[in-house]
Parts: structure tokens; C-alpha cells; sequence
């Protein structure tokens, strides 16, 4: 209030300033002090429309315009239903098309896993592959590898902070709580090493993660659950970490849950509900993949060294594959020895872990965004073409009207000139501004749709949003234009009254 009061006084005295200045001017040209003033706030204008101008540009429309406005709105759309349920319907289309597309690029193109500074992870491979590859060379490029291969990249590639392995599929798991009589449910599972939650940098939910000692042929078997599974199947009971669970009829005691948000290492539509060392796979007697050093079926995914270079990282690891190989020589056969001068491998960025679906559908997702978009864009213009061809079709041509046009009302001629002059005074003396051609639409919609007569309260509602970036944008400046105090401070300076 106080803040109110003291513009208020301001306002008044600089109003006061300009029309002392435009009196004094007056007196050097003989007139009388009465007739001085009187020319002057002639001059100046209405004092109180320039005091509401003022206020208006003192801050943005109210609350409560806001609302009376919205109201004025609803009411028309309520007169034209068909019109209203148009537009919502196209509208809400239109934006619920580009909703789930943006949707399906966030998860596919865009989103990184739920990990620690996911830059800083690097995957080998440029295309995920799944599931197994036999032999000693691969097609194109090194993407899978053995367990013997993994551990070898892992104890002599420098730049690595950890390495880790994962299986490149997931396998079925039956489970069953020890000392239940329930039968036992199906749940997928992965093999990771050790070091695999490390890597990530991410932290348990409950109890601990995976480390490398529970890596270790002889370990006793350990096993990670997922939130989603603790959460949904034994609804969040603690007393399932610690808890022994028989996993394909083998114990394993579940030391800890996962984050939340961590749904595994790769996109897919089955994530993981437990996590197993990748030296238990013996143990539940699936074939001794991790003895066999020509079948290749981990992903590796890595995090490099602050400031280490991916570049030189990838060169060594194409060095350390090509000597890893020529160690297997003897067991290799014809078909891998002439591909040998072929075999390499690719780094590239594992922020968003192992997916296909991201060099597959990227092309077509982003010219399907930029489709949708543009769609969008055009069901906007659209509706927008379509209500003011209807409303300039029911409010005839005021504009014509108010500057002389056949068919006006003399009654209505002047209020129309009035705001037709004040549409062409905001928006720089013509019928254009920064807003287009809104105050013109503006005065069209104003007239009644049923006998065309014009309504000052209508007009308000109308031009006042076509014209507020306008006010905003001049906010200021209309003393400027009025009076030009500069000119009148400087001849104030050089010719004192009376002089």
C-alpha cells in the first residue's frame, strides 16, 4: 500500500512537471498565466486516462481480469458447442499424438540409465547383439565376449576405473521362498560380475549389492532383487533381505535390494528381477559357459578414468584382442584363422546401456517427432483460421464502419472511431503491430453477432490480450510522446520564465 501511494504521488507530480512545462512555454508566447495552464493541459490530454494508462502498464493484468476474461470465454464456447467440441477434440489429439511420441523418443533416444555420472560409461560394441557367438571371430566387429576374454580385457586395459560383465540375455529363473509351500514362480535373471553395481556407482535400497568376493568360484551364492519385485510381490517386507531363496532348487540367500529406478543395464520390456554372480552359473546347472573360451556371450560396459581417452582406450583393447587371440591359435578353427586380419572391436558411449532399439528406430523417431510436431502446428493454425472466419463472419465489417463505411449506425460511428484510434495509436499509428492483425480481429468480434451493435465491454475482452505484449513493450514511454520533456528541460535551462 505504501509502495501505492508513493508511485501515485509520483505520478502526479511528474504529471504536474510536464503541464508547469507546457505553461511556461505558453506564457513566452504572451499568453495569460489562466490561459497558459489551460492550453497546456488542453495539450496534455485527458489527466486521468493518462493516470489509467499508467496503472495498467504499472504491472501485469490482474487475477481477477484474468478470470473475468477466462469466464467470457467459457460463455461464448458455450454458445457454440459444436464449434467447442471440435477444437477440443482436434486439440487433444493433436497433443496427446505428440505426448507419446515425445514419450517414446525420451525412453528410446534420449534417457540414460539411472546411474552415477552415466557419461563416464563407455560399451563395447556399436550394435548389441544377442544372445551367443560361437567361435573366435565375429562378424564385422568384437561385441560379445567369453569370460576368459572379459577377465583378460579387465586385468590389462589401463583407462578402465571398473569393467564389468553382464550376460547379453536374460534367463528364467524358478524361484521359491526356502520354507514355503508355494510353488515356485518364474523370474528372469541375470549373470553379472562382481564389480557390476560398483561400476554403476549406485547403492542399495536395502541391505548391500553384489562385490567382487561374491564373484568367486566357492563364494557362498548371493543374489540381489529388484525394488519392483520386493515391492510388488512381498510388498516391501525387510525381512527378505537375509532371507534364503531357492533359485532352480539351489539356495541362495538374497543380500540386498536395487534402487528404485534401476531397472538393469539394457532397454527392454523384462528387466531382471535378481542379479547373480556370474561365477553361480555352474551351480545351477546350465552349461559351463564361463569355461568356454570361444563362446562369447557377455556385454562389457565400462567407466573410464577422469580424463582418460576413449580413443586410446578402444586402440588398446583392439591390441589386447588381437593378442588374446593369437594366444587361442591352436584351438581356432580354419574359418577363424583366415578372419583374423578382420577382428576388431568399438567403444562407444554407455550412458544408455545396452540397447538396440536406439540405432534402430533413431532415424524413424526423429523424423516422426518433426512429422508430429509440424502436425501439431498446423491443427493450431487451423482452429485458430476457423474461429476468426467465424467471427468475422458474424460481426460484419466494423472497421470499414467506424471510419466512414456504409452501414453503421450513427449512434455506433463514434465509440467505433474512438477504439478503432485507439487500436491504431498501440500499435504505432496503423493497423499493424507486433501482434499481428488481433485489435483488428479484435473490433470485428466486437459487435454483436445478432444486430451488429458494438459493445465497449466486448472490446475490452477482446483487444485487451491482442495488446498487452504491445503495452508491455512501450511500457513508459507514452509521456515521452506526449510532451517531450527533454526538449522542455533543456529550454527550461537556457530561458528562464520571463526572460
Amino acid at each position: 500500500m505504501a509502495r501505492t501511494e508513493k508511485d501515485e504521488e509520483r505520478l502526479r507530480a511528474e504529471i504536474e512537471a510536464h503541464i508547469a512545462l507546457q505553461a511556461e512555454d505558453n506564457l513566452r508566447a504572451g499568453l495569460s498565466p489562466e490561459e497558459s495552464r489551460r492550453q497546456a493541459i488542453l495539450k496534455f490530454g485527458a489527466v486521468e486516462a493518462v493516470k489509467e494508462e499508467y496503472r495498467d502498464e504499472r504491472g501485469l493484468p490482474s487475477v481477477e481480469a484474468l478470470l473475468h476474461d477466462m469466464r467470457y470465454a467459457s460463455r461464448r464456447l458455450r454458445r457454440c458447442p459444436a464449434f467447442t467440441v471440435t477444437v477440443v477434440l482436434t486439440l487433444a489429439l493433436g497433443i496427446g499424438a505428440t505426448t507419446s511420441i515425445f514419450t517414446l523418443v525420451y525412453a528410446v533416444l534420449l534417457k540414460s540409465l539411472a546411474v552415477a555420472d552415466p557419461a563416464e560409461l563407455y560399451r563395447l560394441g556399436k550394435e548389441a547383439r544377442c544372445c551367443y557367438w560361437g567361435g573366435y571371430s565375429q562378424e564385422n566387429e568384437f561385441s560379445l565376449v567369453s569370460y576368459d576374454l572379459y577377465k583378460h580385457f579387465r586385468d590389462h586395459t589401463q583407462g578402465f576405473r571398473e569393467l564389468a560383465a553382464f550376460q547379453a540375455s536374460t534367463s528364467l529363473l524358478g524361484v521359491r521362498r526356502s520354507g514355503s509351500a508355494e510353488a515356485a514362480q518364474g523370474y528372469p535373471g541375470e549373470f553379472v560380475s562382481g564389480n557390476y553395481f560398483t561400476m554403476f556407482g549406485i547403492s542399495a535400497y536395502a541391505g548391500r549389492l553384489l562385490t567382487a568376493g561374491d564373484d568367486q568360484a566357492g563364494a557362498p551364492p548371493a543374489a540381489v532383487m529388484s525394488y519392483r519385485l520386493w515391492q510388488q510381490r512381498y510388498e516391501s517386507d525387510p525381512s527378505v533381505v537375509g532371507g534364503v531363496f531357492n533359485i532352480d532348487d539351489k539356495p541362495f540367500t538374497v543380500v540386498g535390494i536395487t534402487p528404485p529406478r534401476f531397472f538393469g543395464d539394457t532397454l527392454r520390456t523384462n528387466p531382471p528381477d535378481f542379479f547373480l554372480p556370474i561365477n553361480t552359473q555352474p551351480l545351477l546347472g546350465a552349461a559351463a559357459d564361463i569355461y568356454q573360451s570361444d563362446n562369447s556371450w557377455l556385454d562389457l560396459i565400462g567407466r573410464i578414468l577422469p580424463g582418460a581417452n576413449p580413443a586410446s582406450i578402444e586402440a588398446q583393447m583392439r591390441a589386447e584382442l588381437k593378442q588374446w587371440l593369437r594366444s587361442r591359435w591352436g584351438d581356432m578353427s580354419a574359418n577363424d584363422r583366415a578372419e583374423f586380419p578382420e577382428q576388431t572391436l568399438f567403444l562407444r558411449p554407455g550412458g544408455a546401456g545396452i540397447t538396440s532399439m536406439r540405432e534402430e528406430y533413431e532415424h524413424w523417431l526423429q523424423i516422426l517427432m518433426m512429422v508430429t510436431s509440424f502436425v501439431l502446428l498446423i491443427v493450431c493454425e487451423r482452429r485458430q483460421s476457423d474461429a476468426r472466419a467465424r467471427h468475422g463472419a458474424a460481426a460484419g465489417d466494423i472497421v470499414e464502419d467506424s471510419t466512414g463505411g456504409a452501414g453503421a449506425p450513427a449512434r455506433e460511428a463514434g465509440p467505433r472511431r474512438k477504439h478503432f484510434a485507439l487500436t491504431r495509436r498501440w500499435c504505432g499509428g496503423s493497423g499493424d503491430c507486433i501482434c499481428g492483425d488481433a485489435p483488428y480481429s479484435a473490433l470485428r468480434i466486437s459487435a454483436d453477432e445478432r444486430n451488429g451493435s458494438y459493445s465497449h465491454r466486448r472490446v475490452v475482452f477482446h483487444a485487451g490480450p491482442a495488446l498487452c505484449l504491445r503495452r508491455f513493450a512501450d511500457r513508459g514511454s507514452y509521456f515521452r510522446h506526449r510532451s517531450g520533456v527533454d526538449d522542455h528541460t533543456d529550454r527550461s535551462h537556457r530561458s528562464p520564465p520571463g526572460s
